[in-house]
């Protein structure tokens, strides 16, 4: 008797179906099959997963069905680990338009048989009858053969995902120890994401890998805040949303990464899934210098208005403790400066910016706003911390603050808008 565990995703359930009733008959009853997707094989009450172990634990091979949806899948590359570290022999079987040939490692490393080809079921039934022992080998039918032919004709059921996005994965226990992800770390991306990496490779990747990809990026400040945030969520801990871009560089785009979705398995490896969604927030270096720093700069303004000093006064409101009201308040500052960081403004010297207004009561008016800034950011963070009636003053001289500046800097703005994009009126050629 020969144990087989046949590792796949539900959408080929009557392929792995059809191949345990196909065996089955053919051998005689010498071959019994666990699929986990055959309700009657998994007694009733018992754990889907306790039972999977438990079928890999006295399993003799393990097969593989391979298709180009199902080798991304993370529950089929958990069910090889486990076949691997048992050291139970692996049969890829490859179908619908998955080759041996195509197969990334470790399973190009094993002989395998492609259902698509003539010869492939022959090959897998004479792998089964040498691991049997037999002194001949049975010869699968006409009628499975004609039925495999049916089921593999048959479209399949495609998964299309609408979106980039990377999967990082880190074995148990799956928790970092600081805010750095280890080189060898694996990283899961589609083909689509990997053209913005200028990455081609099949298969998994590395963190190393991505790291090496993003070196010649001018703004790199991203990786930093994503790892960061997979710190905090690997050790259960909340993170505030990443604010820096990514540049994919060329007419590729910028894209914002978003930590979505915590995976956690039964022995303790975690899967961390970042969306890298699009933004049509163009990097400060495409755009004229100072223009772009002003521009920066009033975007922070914008979001300071609505992000720090509207939310205090709701929280206040809402009888929020000044701790509470204090935490919030400085998440809120960081995540607005690193943005503005992110955005290509690495540098905001208050001499740059004071220069960025015309001599005279301007830049008078943008010194008084920078000290302001200053003796309020100390007040707000100084130790001990402020009391609760001057956190309620620093966030009132920070609105009158924030409102002189808009009103500057717009005005600015203005001005330089009418310097840089005045251009004599082009005539208007008339169709005849």
């Amino acid at each position: 008797m020969v144990q087989l565990f046949v590792s796949h995703i539900s959408e080929e359930k009557d392929v792995a179906i059809l191949l345990k009733d196909m065996m089955e008959e053919d051998f005689l009853g010498m071959v019994e099959f666990f699929a986990s997707s055959d309700v009657g094989t998994i007694e009733l009450g018992v754990q889907w997963l306790e039972a999977v172990e438990r079928a890999i634990a006295k399993a003799d091979a393990v097969i593989v069905l391979c298709s180009k949806a199902s080798v991304q899948r993370p529950w089929v590359q958990f069910e090889i680990g486990a076949a691997w570290i048992k050291g139970l022999p692996i049969i890829p079987v490859c179908h619908s338009g998955m080759n041996p040939t195509d197969l990334a490692t470790p399973l190009k490393d094993y002989e395998g048989a492609d259902l698509g080809s003539g010869d492939g079921l022959l090959a897998l039934y004479q792998m089964i009858g040498r691991r049997l022992k037999l002194q001949r080998t049975p010869v699968p039918g006409a009628a499975w053969l004609a039925r495999l032919a049916e089921l593999l004709s048959l479209p399949q059921d495609d998964c299309v995902q609408f979106e980039y996005y990377m999967d990082i994965v880190l074995p148990a226990p799956g928790r970092l120890g600081g805010p750095s992800l280890p080189d060898n770390a694996v990283v899961e991306m589609g083909a689509d994401t990997k053209r913005l990496f200028g990455l081609i490779s099949r298969g998994s990747l590395t963190w190393k890998s991505v790291v090496e990809a993003v070196a010649p990026s001018l703004d790199k400040r991203w990786l930093t805040e994503l790892q960061k945030s997979i710190h905090l969520a690997s050790n259960d801990r909340e993170f505030v949303p990443i604010q820096a871009v990514f540049h994919a560089g060329g007419t590729k785009g910028s894209f914002q990464p978003q930590l979505a979705k915590l995976e956690v398995f039964r022995r303790g490896a975690r899967r961390f899934h970042v969306h890298l969604v699009p933004t049509v927030v163009a990097p400060l270096f495409d755009v004229p210098g100072d223009l772009g720093l002003l521009v920066t700069l009033l975007r922070l303004g914008l979001r300071f208005r609505y992000e720090a000093i509207e939310n205090y006064w709701k929280m206040s409101r809402g009888f929020k403790p000044d701790k509470g009201r204090l935490d919030a308040l400085g998440c809120a500052i960081e995540v607005i400066e690193t943005d503005a960081r992110s955005r290509g403004a690495q540098n905001f010297e208050p001499g740059e910016v004071v220069a960025l207004f015309e001599p005279g009561a301007d830049q008078d008016e943008m010194r008084a706003i920078q000290a302001t800034w200053e003796t309020v950011r100390a007040t707000l963070f100084q130790e001990p911390p402020p009391t609760a009636a001057d956190m309620d003053d620093a966030i009132e001289a920070l609105a009158t603050m924030n409102l002189r500046f808009m009103h500057l800097g717009t005005k600015r703005f203005h001005e330089m808008v009418n310097v840089l994009w005045a251009r004599p009126a082009r005539p208007v050629r008339l169709a005849a």
